[in-house]
């Protein structure tokens, strides 16, 4: 079944265009209504459609289909037990013991929100007694321990069998230096075949910049103009281990631009996309980001500028609504150094203690400054 994504209106106009584009035998399935968020004006309603038509080929879009039905009712699912907990005790932490007390605020100076924080903590609170939190120590080691269970990771990239890894994000947060990191370590380290897909041609000198970096590794580079080029390309290097796809930085609430990024990414259901988002980016701005990007079907996380941040609770944040791994985290500008896989104790130092702290204690993360 060939599956495509449409947007509009209402619903006469988008079957108009299902029917020029896939025929008079597709079949709509899925519908979903959203907000767009527009310019100095209101939101307004919008509809997204899923149709599909058949086709002699295995049903690989089904049950992608069916796989991001279930991530966005997991997604929902998720949201709608954070409302009901908040709801229930609304910003109270007077239940807390008073040590957990004084570490909620602690984890409100870390941009956590309160109300996360004071859940996290209620659960914490079950497993102890308030005697058995009185060593401060042991007291910030198991907490470290619980909320890293609260942050998901991946693993790294498996480079074998034509993976192919397109990358996004907004505009700024390091997508053609990450690219050339990855691709630096996967060639030279791992030994895999490794091709460069860039279809940023908005900027001339991200172009520039790319090929300066697949030139000094010693990897093949193309530039595609289309989103059939793209296919055309991909089925091409199938004989590579790995596929890196960079992306033109976007203002996710341009809703055209993400359009024409989804024509590119859509055109197989194989590609991985990774969404890069900054460290030093707000709470409430990550999670309006992730959404405008769901529409590619963000498959995985990678945070940006560590060493640019001072406070990392938007790690935890975004986490825990969103149900998406962390794949690496980057920590400056330096290639192919600058670049970690991420470890969900170690993101959760981070947000307990800072950067500064881990860095004067010279503990576990050490190598990721």
């Amino acid at each position: 079944m060939k599956v495509k994504r449409y947007e509009g209106r209402d619903i006469k106009e988008i079957t108009s265009k299902i029917k020029l584009d896939l025929g008079p035998e597709a079949t709509i399935l899925f519908v979903k209504e959203f907000n767009q968020r527009r310019f100095l004006k209101k939101r307004e309603k919008r509809l997204e459609v899923i149709a599909g038509v058949n086709e002699d080929k295995p049903d690989t879009g089904k049950l992608e289909l069916i796989h991001w039905e279930l991530k966005e009712l997991k997604d929902t699912v998720t949201q709608l037990r954070l409302k009901q907990d908040n709801y229930s005790q609304p910003f109270k932490d007077d239940g807390l013991y008073p040590v957990l007390r004084e570490f909620k605020k602690k984890l409100c100076d870390c941009d956590v929100d309160e109300e996360l924080a004071i859940n996290i903590l209620k659960d914490f609170q079950e497993r102890f007694t308030e005697k058995d939190l009185q060593n401060a120590s042991l007291l910030e080691s198991f907490l470290i321990k619980h909320i890293s269970r609260y942050i998901e990771v991946s693993g790294p990239i498996v480079a074998e069998q034509c993976k192919v890894v397109a990358f996004i994000g907004p505009t700024g947060v390091g997508k053609t230096t990450t690219i050339a990191k990855l691709a630096a370590y996967f060639s030279l380290m791992e030994r895999k075949k490794v091709f460069l897909i860039t279809i940023d041609t908005y900027r001339i000198a991200a172009v520039d910049q790319l090929k300066t970096y697949a030139e000094i590794i010693g990897i093949p580079l193309e530039v595609v103009f289309t989103p059939q080029e793209l296919l055309v390309c991909i089925n091409r290097n199938k004989d590579k281990d790995l596929i890196l796809i960079d992306t033109a930085g976007s203002n996710p609430f341009n809703s055209l631009r993400m359009e024409d990024l989804k024509k590119f990414l859509g055109q197989s259901p194989n590609i991985e996309t990774h969404l890069l988002i900054s460290f030093t980016t707000k709470s409430k701005e990550l999670l309006e980001i992730f959404k405008c990007y769901n529409i590619l079907k963000v498959h995985k996380i990678i945070f940006t500028k560590l060493d640019e941040a001072m406070m990392f609770g938007n790690i935890l944040n975004l986490s825990v609504r969103i149900n998406r791994p962390v794949s690496y985290i980057t920590t400056g500008q330096n290639v192919p150094d600058d670049i970690e896989l991420a470890d969900s104790q170690k993101l959760a130092q981070l947000i307990v203690k800072g950067k500064e702290t881990v860095i004067k204690d010279k503990g576990e993360l050490e190598k990721i400054i």
